[in-house]
């Protein structure tokens, strides 16, 4: 028996019982795709993690915090340079032949530098007044803006290796760099740099080799094509998906609530807590998008696809709680004495991982109809938000960190619920 023929095998047992129906050859393909990205990003995932336990013990809960900050408002200033990213995956996932692929994702590509430009441009302009809005020091605003610029860059050439399905280099890459960030970290610890910038320089360097890396590997399909009508189409689909961008970009805002009624420290803890929770999750849904959003945007049976998530959800929850709840204790473990551990806290962060997962499941299937799935997500997304910054704004005051996780809760769980009962979209009209 070949090793393909025992991962299928494996693969289908999982699948048959939650399914109730024998894997198809669409579905092999699909999960085997998976499977190569899940052994580089679940191998990148482990020194990303390995990168964020070294943080929190060399930095302490405060710089720790500080660096959740930038992340935080990196996300926000990302919006507007990256809103082409997700049209971009949809539409050249549907292109016809490569050369149709090639303008679409060269028309993207000349978008994204154009608007990163622009609002990297105004975003400085106006840094002073932005930093005092949100709170954050100088430096720790600088730091964010340029992590914005390096993240959107690292992920229009990942995407793009999305779009082709060439899966095993967008496992090999993933990985890369995260061997790239956690070897930079160490050889600034090595030279005793041991701050929270240390850190930052990190990520930018290891997302710029990357971007770098692959512009040249896809040179084929980053030219100077600008084609207009793709232009039109992309940014037709944005308009729609933007207020959901803006939405889903601000959930980070809940690090500058806890910012701003508590302490920086308090921010570090809720990162400790997150990490092994909602980072985990993010990361684990990656894994399964990676593959989920190109596939569902060239199928047209989209129900079907709404009708096998549902089966899955029960599974999903039953097994996935747990086990965030785990690497939460184990993680604090490794994070030191500095960091006290609450089962009570740690569950609510498993919850809150587990809804976000429906979420997300829910969130790009409906994703990949087109405008008309964008407009429903915006809806969702900002429903997300202003569920989470309610929610923050009554419960951190008075229970601190356990009510930044009952919100997150909420603000994954109830968006989730709206994204059901909208499920007609899905059919075609």
């Amino acid at each position: 028996m070949s090793l393909k023929e025992f991962a299928y095998r494996v693969l289908s047992i999982p699948y048959e019982i939650v399914f109730k129906e024998q894997m198809g050859d669409e579905a092999r393909i699909f999960f085997l795709g998976t499977s190569y990205v899940a052994i580089g990003t679940l191998f990148g995932a482990l020194l990303t993690f390995t990168f964020n336990i070294v943080a929190a013990r060399v930095l302490g809960p405060s710089n720790f915090g500080n660096l959740s900050l930038i992340t935080a408002l990196s996300a926000i200033f990302a919006i507007s340079m990256g809103v082409v990213l997700t049209p971009t995956v949809k539409y050249a996932s549907e292109a016809h032949d490569d050369a149709e692929r090639v303008r679409a994702i060269s028309t993207s590509a000349i978008q994204l530098v154009v608007f990163t430009s622009v609002t990297t441009g105004v975003y400085a302009l106006l840094a002073s007044q932005l930093a005092q809005i949100f709170g954050v020091a100088a430096d720790i605003y600088a730091f964010a803006l340029v992590y914005a610029v390096s993240i959107t860059f690292f992920t229009i050439t990942m995407n793009t290796l999305r779009v082709l399905i060439r899966m095993r280099a967008y496992a090999l890459f993933n990985a890369a760099q995260s061997v790239i960030l956690l070897a930079a970290f160490l050889t600034f610890i090595g030279f005793n740099v041991r701050s929270w910038e240390a850190a930052a320089y990190s990520i930018f360097i290891s997302n710029a080799a990357i971007s770098l890396i692959l512009f040249a590997y896809l040179k084929h399909y980053f030219t100077l094509q600008f084609d207009r009508l793709w232009s039109k189409k992309i940014l037709d689909y944005s308009v729609f998906a933007l207020p959901g961008a803006i939405a889903i970009s601000c959930m980070g805002v809940d690090r500058i609530i806890i910012n701003k009624f508590l302490t920086a420290s308090d921010v570090g803890l809720y990162n400790a807590y997150s990490l092994p929770s909602l980072t985990i999750a993010f990361t684990l849904w990656g894994i399964a998008n990676a593959g989920f959003f190109p596939f569902a945007s060239r199928r047209n049976d989209k129900p079907t696809l709404f009708r096998s998530v549902n089966k899955a959800v029960p599974y999903l929850a039953a097994s996935f709680t747990p086990l965030i709840v785990l690497l939460q204790a184990l993680a604090f473990v490794f994070y030191g004495s500095q960091y006290t551990f609450s089962l009570a806290i740690a569950f609510f962060f498993a919850f809150a991982a587990t809804a976000c997962v429906v979420y997300q499941c829910y969130l790009w299937l409906i994703a990949s109809v087109g405008p008309s799935g964008a407009k429903v997500n915006a809806i969702s997304a900002v429903l997300a938000l202003v569920v989470l910054v309610t929610f923050d704004v009554i419960l951190i005051p008075f229970i601190g960190i356990s009510g930044a996780a009952i919100a997150l809760f909420f603000a994954y769980a109830v968006p989730g619920i709206y994204l059901f009962s909208r499920r007609r979209v899905l059919s075609p009209s």
